[in-house]
């Protein structure tokens, strides 16, 4: 499967995109200039830019599934998703799917005034057309996931035995809500987390987005592509991937990510 790796800003590097042609645009742009990347904070995110070429890229039907939070300052609470979502709201052809939670569950601490956040905004947004949902998908990896897991056995009247909790664990994930909990993420729970950067997601999440809303074959799109861990499960899966990162270093490990055999999943 083709993985396409680009370095420079998305708006120079990927402009070469056909249109109608990505069926997933899959990321975390950075935000509120919240981290450092390799000492620099980067240029603000252009949303209204970002938001015309998902319009002009995606299939009919397409999807942007994007993290994207606020930052706290003062215990004030950024409104830059909020912003972003009324600004992308009107535009002409472009619909709020859903907004679901992307469960990464904080660092233990007093967090001295406020809630620990164990969760970022997941906003899914879709061009005017069929949406693909393909929930059932997940199921059969999560019901490999939970066999390898310890089981708690319920013996019936009749001396047979049902996994209890391997039902729960595929029932959940089969008719799966709008909280897609991954526990901790980070160094030492992720192996996305090995790589430098400050700001990963979790495998099984990029998988489970991926696999959710595309086919074997479709392209997949990282504007802010980081570590690299959406273009790993593009290729794991069967699915084309093209992506941008701005940081040399990022680039230079997520390239050597990418180069990989891929994994038997």
């Amino acid at each position: 499967m083709l993985a396409d790796l680009r370095l420079g800003r998305w708006q120079d590097v990927l402009r070469d995109i056909p249109d109608g042609s990505v069926r997933l645009i899959l990321s975390s742009p950075p935000y509120d200039n919240a981290r450092s990347y390799e000492g620099q904070h980067l240029e603000e995110v252009d949303f209204g830019r970002l938001g015309a070429f998902a319009l002009r890229v995606l299939e009919p039907g397409g999807v942007l599934a994007m993290v994207l939070d606020g930052a706290i300052n003062d215990c004030a609470l950024s409104i830059t998703p909020f912003r972003v979502a009324c600004e992308w709201a009107r535009l002409p052809g472009w619909h709020l799917h859903q907004v679901l939670a992307y469960g990464r569950h904080g660092t233990p601490g007093e967090y001295k005034g406020r809630f620990r956040r164990d969760h970022e905004p997941l906003w899914v947004w879709h061009k005017e057309g069929p949406i693909a949902c393909n929930k059932d998908a997940i199921a059969e990896r999560a019901r490999n996931h939970a066999s390898a897991k310890h089981h708690r056995w319920n013996t019936k009247r009749d001396g047979s035995r049902r996994d209890v909790s391997l039902d729960r664990d595929v029932r959940q994930i089969r008719h799966r809500g709008s909280i897609w909990d991954y526990g901790p993420v980070g160094h030492g729970h992720d192996p996305s987390a090995s790589m430098n950067h400050p700001a990963t997601f979790a495998e099984a999440f990029a998988r489970d987005a991926i696999t959710v809303w595309t086919n074997k074959g479709d392209l997949v799109v990282d504007p802010f592509s980081g570590s690299g861990t959406v273009g790993r499960a593009c290729i794991d899966l069967g699915r084309r991937f093209i992506g941008a990162e701005f940081v040399e270093t990022y680039y230079r490990e997520a390239r050597q990510r990418l180069a990989q055999g891929a994994l038997a999943l």
